[in-house]
């Protein structure tokens, strides 16, 4: 009896922090301000980008010194066909290739910028996480991601749209990707990490930290076992680096 309502007061404080916490969701992280400029460059199709960089590319092997004449006309010939199939299409060539110096630079910056509003907030969010073992062998810090793979499977998320944490409670995930709903205090502060994940040495930027007060697995009875012993394995790998970092 008394286990039962040991285990109803854990379960009511829980739900009370994860009430009191502020819900937030991915899209939250990114600073408006930031992502707010003209990009004439999202509304090209992937085919229409993958040609533009054929033009720059071609462009640019012209200005190269001792190019056979035969090789420059076969150059040329490509390079008139490329530009004049976008000029059809109503694509000023030249004006976007003058831009994408600075165009890149703003994405760039929008990817870093994250979201001052949420800063020094207390919230709950759900993700993946990719635990990062210490050299005692506990992964007490890791990072939160948008979904399962990124940064191994799939490219890594942008900077705002990653989260370094450090657990300030008993929980410890089992494998890495598990999904979990964390709650704490998250600061708006970059960090950059070299970790050991499942395609080798991975560099973590992330423009936030987490201070996890509270967090929740969200499918402890469906774990599979595999994944567990993958963890362990990746776990190991990781307290050796850290040993050898130290």
């Amino acid at each position: 009896m008394t286990r039962c309502l040991v285990c109803l007061l854990m379960m009511l404080l829980s739900a009370s922090a994860a009430l009191a916490a502020t819900a937030v969701e991915w899209a939250d992280l990114k600073d408006p301000a930031s992502a707010s400029f003209d990009d004439p460059f999202a509304a090209l199709s992937v085919y229409d980008l993958r040609s533009l960089g054929t033009i720059l590319r071609l462009r640019l092997r012209l200005e190269e010194e001792g190019i056979a004449a035969e090789t420059r006309a076969g150059i040329e010939q490509r390079l008139r066909s490329e530009e004049a199939r976008l000029v059809a299409a109503g694509i000023d060539v030249d004006g976007l290739l003058s831009q994408r110096l600075e165009i890149a630079r703003k994405r760039a910056a929008a990817a870093m910028a994250g979201n001052p509003d949420v800063a020094g907030r207390e919230i709950v969010i759900t993700g993946y996480v990719i635990p990062v073992a210490g050299p005692d062998g506990r992964a007490t810090t890791g990072y939160l991601v948008p979904g399962a793979g990124m940064c191994s499977h799939m490219p890594a998320p942008d900077p705002n749209q990653m989260i370094r944490y450090s657990l300030k409670t008993d929980w410890e995930a089992d494998y890495v990707y598990e999904p979990v709903q964390l709650i704490g205090t998250l600061s708006l502060e970059t960090t950059s990490q070299e970790i050991t994940l499942l395609d080798g040495q991975i560099d973590m930027l992330a423009s936030f930290q987490m201070d996890v007060t509270e967090a929740r697995s969200l499918d402890r009875d469906t774990r599979p076992e595999p994944r567990n012993r993958l963890f362990n394995f990746f776990k190991g790998r990781q307290a050796d680096d850290a040993v050898r970092g130290q």
